[in-house]
């Protein structure tokens, strides 16, 4: 028996996409929950002090633990909402078209409640964690010694566009590296996170920055800068991945003659590839079912535009939404 994601989106369209919402949700708080809870070492600003000093020094594992939540989280939501997890993920591919507005802010909305919830679980679960208790609240992100406003928001703005570029070219663009792509973008925060873990925490995710802060009431005077770094990075790395990987929105394909169209929607609601030519247009046409049973290593998103029309890890059609990580 086919389950939900192998169905007709013709019947369980809407069903599908209150899944793909549910998976954002739970897939932040899952991953708020891990990469708060990982150990920090002396070399993090995550919780604002150091563990230990000279001989008593702990070791940083807040690389291995968000980087590999990620990426496991990525491969668990991939087929079922696109596993973005990130808003600055989210924005930036609401930029180049391929997620509509109202579908991504319903993400957004979805990530940042999922991250607020993983704090409440910190703070119900990690002795000594409460809910309001300031600055000290496990997971909250600030700067590290020396650190000014300027240097937060070139940390946080390069580290993201780091991480929202490899999601651009391991999952939008192709060829694509199919399931290899949520590992990659797990890696790629593993690196960020190594890099710049004593300066900022690394927070490269808006969802993370504001949780903490809204649940312990922390750090208030910075966590906008980071919020706004992070959607700056991943708005400028959509920008660059457009005309590499080619765009959803009509105003930006008027802004690049050299992305032609080369897809149409057919009457039955199927998006015909026609870049690839032959004898007659009919044998032409490649077309991508809608409901996404191709069975191909497909990469997270095919590079369609927002047409309803998405492509899992596996090739499966989660819920018409033409997103990815």
């Amino acid at each position: 028996m086919p389950g939900l994601l192998q169905a007709p989106d013709s019947k369980f369209g809407s069903v599908k996409f209150v899944y793909a919402l549910a998976a954002e949700f739970v897939g932040v708080m899952l991953f708020t929950f891990a990469g708060t809870t990982t150990p920090v070492g002396t070399t993090s600003t995550q919780t604002g002090t150091a563990t230990g000093s000279g001989n008593n020094a702990t070791a940083n594992w807040a690389p291995w633990g968000n980087g590999m939540s990620l990426a496991v989280l990525v491969y668990i939501t991939a087929n079922i909402s696109g596993g973005h997890l990130n808003p600055a993920v989210t924005l930036a591919t609401i930029f180049t078209g391929h997620i509509s507005i109202v579908k991504g802010i319903a993400y957004i909305f979805m990530q940042i409640t999922g991250a607020c919830f993983g704090v409440l679980m910190v703070a119900g679960l990690v002795p000594g964690t409460y809910i309001g208790m300031g600055n000290n609240g496990t997971g909250c992100f600030n700067t590290g010694a020396g650190i000014t406003l300027g240097m937060l928001f070139g940390w946080e703005t390069v580290m993201t566009f780091v991480l929202v570029s490899t999601v651009y070219a391991v999952a939008i663009g192709e060829p694509s590296f199919g399931v290899v792509g949520p590992f990659a973008v797990g890696l790629s925060l593993f690196a960020m996170v190594f890099a710049g873990s004593q300066f900022t925490g690394t927070a490269i995710n808006p969802a993370r920055a504001l949780g903490p802060a809204i649940v312990f009431h922390c750090h208030w005077n910075v966590i906008w800068l980071y919020v706004i770094a992070e959607c700056v990075g991943g708005v400028i790395a959509g920008m660059l991945a457009g005309p590499l990987y080619g765009v959803g929105s009509p105003w930006l394909k008027r802004m690049l003659p050299w992305i032609k169209e080369t897809e149409v929607v057919d009457a039955n609601g199927n998006v015909v590839d026609k870049s690839h030519p032959s004898k007659k247009e009919s044998e032409q046409n490649e077309i991508y079912d809608t409901t996404g049973t191709d069975g191909g290593l497909s990469p997270l998103y095919a590079g369609k535009p927002d047409s309803g029309v998405a492509h899992g890890i596996n090739g499966n059609n989660p819920q018409g939404l033409t997103t990815l990580v």
